[in-house]
C-alpha cells in the first residue's frame, strides 16, 4: 500500500518536473486577452518583430509589453486609412516630446505620431526609448485605442 502511494507521488513528480521542463524549453511566451508578451525579448512575435495590426475594429493586440529600443511597426490591416499616435486625442502629446504640432517639422521622426493617415497594407513604425506605460490612439477613429508598455 505505502510502495503504490510512493510509486505515485514518483511519477507524478516526474510529470511535474517533464511539464516545467517542456514550458521553459519552448520559450516563455505569455498571453492574457488581447495581449501577447515574450518575455526576455519583447513584443509580439513575427519574425522577432513587434507588429501591431490596425483593422478597422481596433489595434490587435491592444496591449503590446517590450523593452527599450525596440521598434514597433503598426501594419494597416484595414480597409481605410489609421492614423496610430500617441495619446490622448487630438493633442498626441502622452510619450515624452510628443505634439501632433511636431508634424511636418524637422522633429517629426522623434514622435510618437504618424502624423498621417497609413493606407490599407502600409505600416509605420516607431522606436520606443522610453520606459512606461503608453497609451496610443487612432487619430481619425479616436475610439480606437491601445498601449504600449515598455519595460
Amino acid at each position: 500500500m505505502v510502495n503504490g502511494k510512493v510509486v505515485a507521488a514518483l511519477i507524478i513528480s516526474i510529470l511535474i518536473i517533464a511539464g516545467a521542463y517542456f514550458f521553459v524549453s519552448i520559450g516563455n511566451i505569455q498571453q492574457s486577452g488581447n495581449s501577447i508578451k515574450v518575455v526576455g525579448t519583447g513584443g509580439s512575435v513575427l519574425n522577432n518583430e513587434k507588429v501591431i495590426e490596425m483593422t478597422d475594429a481596433g489595434f490587435s493586440p491592444s496591449i503590446l509589453t517590450i523593452s527599450v529600443g525596440d521598434t514597433v511597426t503598426f501594419v494597416n490591416k484595414g480597409s481605410e486609412e489609421h492614423w496610430p499616435a500617441s495619446a490622448v486625442h487630438p493633442t498626441h502629446t502622452v510619450y515624452p516630446d510628443s505634439n501632433i504640432e511636431k508634424c511636418g517639422t524637422s522633429e517629426e521622426s522623434k514622435i510618437f505620431d504618424a502624423c498621417r493617415g497609413v493606407a490599407p497594407d502600409a505600416s509605420y513604425k516607431f522606436t520606443f526609448y522610453e520606459k512606461g506605460s503608453w497609451g496610443y490612439h487612432d487619430h481619425l477613429n479616436a475610439g480606437l485605442f491601445g498601449k504600449i508598455i515598455v519595460e
